[in-house]
Order: structure tokens, then sequence, then C-alpha cells
């Protein structure tokens, strides 16, 4: 039970994601900067997220296939990630892709319930600080990058101290 929880709850980084993970935060840190300048983040960030969400799919198909063989996790995870996320959000919320990459992105790092728990909080932080966001904005358009951003240091910093 305690296995379970821990599974459900806690993110497990071997030492490749470690690297992938500081990758990860500092392409945020680029994109978040390029889009409160310029309201946009480079095309290029979209594929590294992708690329990077791909790579961690990878780490995790021989983590839980060959060492853990845990496949109900994977397939549950790698659902919700590559297939829950974009559906949501580019078909009913309509949020354009390079958003939709970043959180694939950070939701790779995440275990289950962390990806669903980000999607709460993702609109709770978009909420709460919207209006800091809209200065840079144009009409009703502000950059997302930073909710996504600060919405992933939370997590991240959540499960590791549940840890």
């Amino acid at each position: 039970m305690t296995e379970l929880i821990q599974q459900l709850l806690v993110i497990k980084i071997t030492s490749i994601q470690v690297y992938l993970l500081w990758f990860l935060l500092g392409s945020f840190t680029v994109a978040t900067l390029s889009d409160l300048k310029h309201m946009s983040a480079q095309k290029e960030f979209l594929q590294i997220w992708f690329l990077f969400a791909f790579a961690m799919f990878l780490t995790d198909l021989y983590y839980n296939c060959y060492l853990e063989s845990n496949l109900a996790y994977l397939v549950i995870k790698w659902g919700l990630i590559f297939v829950f996320l974009p559906i949501y959000f580019h078909y009913i919320r309509q949020v354009a892709w390079g958003d939709i990459s970043a959180k694939m992105a950070a939701c790779s790092l995440l275990p289950p319930i962390f990806i669903l728990i980000f999607i709460v909080f993702i609109r709770i932080v978009d909420k709460l600080t919207r209006r800091l966001w809209q200065q840079w904005g144009k009409g009703r358009k502000y950059p997302f990058m930073p909710v996504i951003f600060f919405t992933t240091l939370i997590l991240i910093g959540i499960s590791l101290f549940i840890f």
C-alpha cells in the first residue's frame, strides 16, 4: 500500500532525468522571458518540449517495462500526457500548441495524480496571476508561459516535500 501511494504522489527521478529536469527548467525560464517580452515563445521550444516529453517517455518505458514491470502506471501516465492533455487543452480549451507542448513536458516529470493536479493548479495559478501577466499582453491575450513555469515549480516542490 505504501509503495502504491509513493508511486502516485512522489516524483521518481533517475539520474538521467535530473539532467533533463534542469534542461527543462532552463528552457522554461528562457521561454517565459521571451513570452513576457514578445508575447510568444520561439517555435523551436515547441519541438524541444515534444522531444523532451518523448525522451522522458523512453526513460519511463525502460524503467517501468524492463526494471520494475509496471505497465499499468506507464499506460495511465502517458495516456494522460499523449492523449488527454492534447485533447483537453487544444480541442476543448483552444490552447496554443506551444503551451500544450510545455504542459506535456512538465507533466512528463510528474506521477499520474500530479498530472491531474497540474491541470487544476494551472487554472488556479492563471486566475491568481492573470492581472500581473496582462500588463505584458495585447488586448485580452497575455503571456501564458509564466503560469506554466510557476505551476511546474510549485508541483515539483510539493512532490519533493512529500518525499
